[in-house]
């Protein structure tokens, strides 16, 4: 026969803590399920929330991003733990590697120099290859003094758009030395276009700069390309296998297109000819909207701000110095 329960029975077994202690709740109400981030509830300390580290500068309480503004240029000086010492300093060193780490010529051409009776050392014409010289040496290059001869520094710049790459300018437009600011003469390896951004390199070794930019060493450069249309395949394929220009045939080179848009193209050469890029395009009737270039001698800029520049670090500089077979 069926009884009717006991009302003094404990009927909270289906309740929450709180709903027990809620005289107005009613018997078989979903009990209430405490949010993580009620601000109620939310703990006063992070140590509460499991955090080790102070909260993301970029955030709120809110949880309202701020994001940080770009700047137009960022300036860096030189790095702190380098000494700027002449290679003097260290000993004898032959005549041609000073003049070339000069910035003068490279050492090839530096030999040339000698032999030809070009090159002074203390007002004595010295044509003897293999002669070295000591600190304290006057070098003068058909009667010009060779710049103070320094550490070697090798800078990666992410160049902007109207920017020129020149020491200066004529029209007094800003060129790229007054963004990149060192303390010894550098000077840029290879050119871009005012209107073409990316990786560039700056530094005051003649000797690498030389090499980088002989077509000897095939030293790869890698750009996104934006056109006006879609390029068709048989032109990309066209391009890879190479292009009768006014100057000769390019080399092969790899094509790829973005997978996003046939308007956008990756192209890696291995020469660096004058306008190449544009002038490959305008060959086949494409003209170029955008062109960037990523990488120059497996350097990347992709995770450095436009218009921003670091020196390299020393495994760069062993990798750079090995692809133009130089010594380390």
């Amino acid at each position: 026969m069926f009884k009717k329960p006991n009302n003094s029975r404990d009927t909270s077994w289906g309740k929450s803590k709180s709903d027990s202690q809620n005289p107005k709740k009613e018997f078989g109400a979903k009990p209430r399920i405490k949010k993580e981030f009620d601000k109620k509830q939310e703990p006063n300390s992070y140590s509460e929330r499991g955090m080790q580290s102070r909260p993301n500068p970029n955030f709120t309480h809110n949880n309202s991003f701020k994001p940080k503004p770009k700047p137009k240029f960022i300036r860096e000086g030189k790095p702190p733990d380098r000494k700027e010492t002449n290679i003097l300093d260290n000993g004898p060193v032959r005549l041609n590697k000073v003049i070339a780490e000069s910035g003068v010529t490279s050492r090839r051409k530096a030999d040339e120099l000698i032999t030809a009776g070009s090159v002074k050392v203390n007002g004595t014409i010295v044509n003897q290859l293999g002669y070295k010289v000591n600190p304290g040496d006057k070098i003068t290059v058909n009667g010009n003094p060779i710049p103070e001869v320094l550490r070697k520094v090798y800078i990666l710049f992410n160049k902007p758009k109207d920017l020129i790459i020149s020491t200066k300018d004529e029209k007094d437009r800003t060129t790229v030395m007054d963004v990149v600011k060192s303390s010894v003469r550098i000077f840029p390896v290879g050119r871009l276009d005012r209107n073409t951004t990316g990786a560039l390199l700056l530094t005051n070794d003649g000797e690498i700069a030389h090499r980088l930019l002989h077509p000897s060493y095939q030293i790869e450069r890698t750009y996104s390309v934006l056109l006006d249309k879609e390029l068709l395949p048989k032109d990309a394929e066209q391009i890879s296998k190479g292009v009768e220009l006014e100057d000769g045939m390019t080399s092969p080179c790899n094509v790829f297109f973005d997978p996003r848009s046939r308007k956008k193209i990756i192209l890696t050469l291995k020469e660096g000819r004058n306008h190449e890029v544009k002038r490959i395009f305008m060959y086949l009737g494409y003209n170029v909207k955008q062109l960037d270039r990523k990488v120059f001698a497996d350097l990347s800029v992709q995770r450095m701000e436009r218009g921003e520049y670091r020196h390299l670090n020393r495994a760069e500089i062993i990798h750079l110095k090995k692809l133009v077979n130089l010594e380390y």
